[in-house]
């Protein structure tokens, strides 16, 4: 069973981290791994994840460490790694003095470049490259800053489409940070774009972001499809999911039901692993696969809509 230690570091009201150490070392692979896992599976708790090598350059020692800007909930947190085959790691939880933390993280987020997108955080001051499309996304206040293998997957998938269709309304299902919705907004400015999650968090970063960039997104917080949002605007040309493979499995008969024929459905949030299940929950829908976008062990998938 997961256990937990406390370790106070200042009585000031601060951050909290958590390290996860395990009771053998952590290699590089299983680390990058671990931590694309803790992404997807602690989306929406206020939990970033980062890695550390211990061994600097020499040797492969790898620790996780999740960061939380108020008292994280451990038992939420024990009840995921359980969940998860994780049980095995140790939480030990870490509170921290006062700073702004988010900037300190600001400040290593650098700019990426990703297809014909240019990501950057609000902390940025350098030049916007030429010729790219530049989106104004900040990190660790929400899942989707382009760092995780899903959103680049996406983003590629959505390039995918650029040339040969044209969606005059679209959805972001799950939207977390709104990457995609505000990439969806810049490649078809003409695009009618909503976005949806259940973590009002997200909703309320996707509206800063929305800001941020002088785009207009309309957002709520809700349960899925059924978000008033969601079914009051429904016939969708375009569906983005970037959330998890059972969800996704679950959600197929909705997101047949919103989507306009000869419409595209981009998923992704999933695992090689899981790919077979995620398609066949689609094709039983009778969504036609055209493509598989594999990005190391994820997957992105876009559908189409028989028209």
């Amino acid at each position: 069973m997961t256990t937990v230690q406390e370790t106070k570091i200042s009585e000031q009201s601060g951050f909290y981290t958590v390290l996860l150490e395990s009771p053998v070392p952590i290699e590089g692979a299983t680390a990058s791994a671990l931590s694309d896992q803790l992404d997807m599976l602690l989306d929406g708790t206020g939990f970033s994840v980062f890695t550390r090598n211990k061994e600097a350059t020499d040797g492969d020692d790898w620790e996780i460490t999740l960061i939380h800007p108020q008292q994280p909930d451990m038992n939420q947190l024990q009840n995921i790694l359980i969940e998860n085959d994780l049980a095995h790691l140790t939480a030990r939880l870490m509170i921290h003095p006062h700073t702004n933390w988010l900037e300190q993280v600001h400040r290593d987020f650098p700019p990426l470049t990703l297809g014909s997108f240019f990501i950057y955080g609000s902390h940025y001051t350098g030049e916007k490259p030429d010729g790219l499309i530049a989106l104004n996304i900040d990190a660790a206040t929400a899942f989707g800053s382009g760092e995780h293998e899903t959103t680049k997957a996406c983003l590629m998938a959505l390039e995918t489409l650029k040339e040969k269709f044209l969606p005059r309304k679209a959805l972001d299902m799950g939207c977390g940070s709104g990457i995609l919705a505000l990439a969806i907004k810049k490649l078809w400015p003409d695009c009618a774009v909503f976005a949806v999650d259940i973590d009002p968090e997200s909703v309320r970063v996707t509206a800063r972001h929305a800001d941020m960039n002088g785009l207009s997104v309309s957002s709520a917080a809700g349960d899925g499809y059924q978000t008033d949002l969601v079914h009051q605007n429904t016939g969708y040309d375009l569906i983005v999911a970037n959330i998890l493979a059972g969800p996704l499995v679950e959600m197929a008969p909705d997101l047949n039901k919103n989507l306009n024929r000869g419409g595209y459905g981009i998923l992704s949030g999933l695992l090689a692993r899981q790919e077979r299940d995620v398609i066949a929950a689609h094709q039983a829908q009778g969504l036609f696969l055209q493509q598989s976008i594999p990005m190391n062990e994820w997957r992105a998938l876009i559908f189409q809509k028989q028209e």
